[in-house]
């Protein structure tokens, strides 16, 4: 898609330049319109070049995809009050990355988590992310637990598996 954009700016330039010459020259309109023509096949081997030479969306995005490890997922249950998905993934430098998305809000980055408490004295990882104060637990079975979202209420959640979790990487990355 990329190399479709270039080449049809890189076109359109040239066809400005053709009538532009043709106008200009008069007489000489051939020898103009010739020299505007080599122009645009110049142009356009360029721009198969520099195509080529970009870096596809989606190799990039499977490239980072490589590098993590899958830590876990929770997901509020279908019938909850709101739709909550926090993904949790190690990077080759062992740093954990967590990606949350409460009702459509997109957060993700490198966290340090703290351990505390629900008002009604459940443990679970705390997380200062940059939509706010919000967190998560697994219980003992690693498939289900609790998540804790930006107001502090706390949701029953289930497994949100690798699949689901590896979509948000995409997502983060433009995919």
């Amino acid at each position: 898609m990329k190399s479709n954009v270039i080449k049809s700016i890189v076109t359109g330039a040239c066809a400005v330049m053709l009538v532009a010459s043709l106008t200009a020259c008069g007489n000489s309109s051939e020898v103009a319109a010739q020299e505007v023509a080599e122009q645009v096949e110049d142009a356009a081997e360029q721009v198969e070049e520099v195509a080529e030479e970009m870096p596809n969306l989606e190799e990039e995005i499977q490239n980072v995809q490589d590098t993590l490890t899958f830590m876990g997922g929770l997901k509020t249950a279908d019938d909850a009050d709101k739709a909550i998905d926090i993904a949790m993934f190690r990077n080759e430098n062992g740093d954990i990355i967590y990606i949350y998305e409460e009702d459509g809000s997109l957060d993700y980055g490198m966290y340090t988590t703290e351990d505390t408490t629900t008002d009604d004295g459940r443990q679970y990882a705390k997380i200062e992310g940059s939509l706010g104060t919000y967190g998560y637990y697994f219980n003992e079975d690693l498939v289900t637990g609790i998540i804790v979202d930006t107001t502090g209420k706390v949701y029953d959640a289930v497994e949100l598996d690798e699949a689901g979790a590896r979509e948000y990487v995409s997502k983060t990355l433009g995919g």
